[in-house]
C-alpha cells in the first residue's frame, strides 16, 4: 500500500505562506481586529466621506505594516506578493457566503 501526498495548490501555498508571515498575536490582532476593519470601513465610507475614507484606509494599512515591522520582523505580504491578501480575502468571503447558503438551505426536521 503506497501513500501519495497531493501537491498543494497555489492557493494552499499562498495560505500557508500568509499564515507563516502572521504568527505574532499582536500582529494578528492588529490585522483582524483593527487594520482590516478600518480598511472595510474606508470602502463603505468612500462615496460619503472620501477624505475620512482615505485616512481610514491609509491608517489601517499603516497599523498592519507596523505589526509586521515591530512584532513579526518581516516584510508585509502585500509588498512581496501584492495579490496574496486579495486572494485570501476573496477566499474568506467566498467561504462565508457558502456557509450562509448552507445554513439558509438546510432542511429543518420537526
Amino acid at each position: 500500500m503506497s501513500t501519495t501526498t497531493a501537491t498543494p495548490s497555489k492557493f494552499e501555498r499562498m495560505v500557508a505562506k500568509y499564515r507563516q508571515d502572521h504568527t505574532h498575536p499582536v500582529n494578528h490582532f492588529l490585522h483582524v481586529f483593527v487594520g482590516w476593519p478600518m480598511v472595510a470601513a474606508a470602502l463603505l465610507l468612500l462615496p460619503f466621506r472620501p477624505l475620512w475614507s482615505l485616512g481610514l484606509f491609509l491608517g489601517g494599512y499603516a497599523l498592519m505594516f507596523f505589526g509586521h515591522f515591530a512584532f513579526e520582523k518581516n516584510t508585509p505580504t502585500i509588498l512581496k506578493h501584492p495579490s496574496t491578501p486579495f486572494v485570501i480575502a476573496w477566499a474568506v468571503l467566498r467561504g462565508l457566503g457558502q456557509g450562509a447558503i448552507r445554513v439558509v438551505g438546510s432542511k429543518r426536521t420537526p
